[in-house]
């Protein structure tokens, strides 16, 4: 038997989904949904630097720099952004599923397969933001879908206001979803796969607060001098 990549119906009937992979002993479809997933991720990254998303302080140099240097800047900022749609995709599909091959001993293109299905969710969540900061001016910190705009409230710390908006409404539907299959795709309890969807959950909302933090474009913008 084998599993045929599907993302809307492992969304959508996730149950026929989990039943197909776990009975599966090959998984097949998954090159094409792949190259659409990256093809989006490479739109919205592009759509979002066209905008000004997570680019406002190098926005903000427009009065220190010449037409051509200003437009110059941009060009390379929108390369830097369009790689970083590469390492992004990567992160959650090739390497969250060897950590759950290497950790849950799930199948490894089962892994994959799961995780193409939770990368959807954040593809959506990406398209929206988007949309919402573009529509009412708005930037990551100030995320209506994220804890970031509680933290604020409560905390003064900088970086740890950059790791709560970090942590989204949709991350809490992707990691649900991603137990789901997890947990009944591997013999491991469901503390230990719990544990591990969280730590690498974590590992991404620490790296996402950092390069918040570090203020990436202004570092940019420093190295364009």
């Amino acid at each position: 038997m084998f599993y045929q990549m599907q993302v809307l119906k492992g969304l959508l009937r996730p149950e026929t989904s989990l039943y197909q992979l776990q009975k599966a002993e090959r998984v097949t479809g998954i090159g094409l949904k792949l190259i659409l997933l990256y093809l989006f991720s490479f739109i919205i990254f592009a759509a979002s630097t066209y905008f000004g998303i997570g680019t406002e302080s190098y926005s903000g140099t427009i009065t220190d720099r010449t037409i051509e240097e200003f437009e110059a800047g941009k060009l390379l900022l929108l390369g830097g952004r369009l790689v970083s749609s590469l390492f992004y995709t990567s992160l959650f599909i090739w390497f969250a599923a060897f950590i759950f091959w290497l950790s849950l001993d799930v199948f490894y293109l089962k892994a994959v397969a799961v995780q193409i299905i939770v990368f959807a969710v954040h593809l959506v969540e990406n398209s929206i933001t988007s949309l919402v900061f573009v529509l009412f001016d708005l930037n990551h910190a100030s995320n209506p879908f994220s804890f970031g705009v509680i933290s604020q409230y409560f905390i003064r710390n900088e970086f740890w206001n950059h790791f709560f908006s970090a942590i989204t409404l949709f991350h809490i539907v992707a990691i649900t979803i991603l137990y789901y299959y997890l947990k009944n795709l591997t013999k491991r309890n469901r503390f230990v796969t719990l544990t591990v969807i969280l730590l690498f959950y974590l590992f991404t909302w620490l790296y996402t607060a950092l390069m918040a933090y570090v203020e990436v474009p202004i570092l940019f913008r420093r190295w364009l001098g």
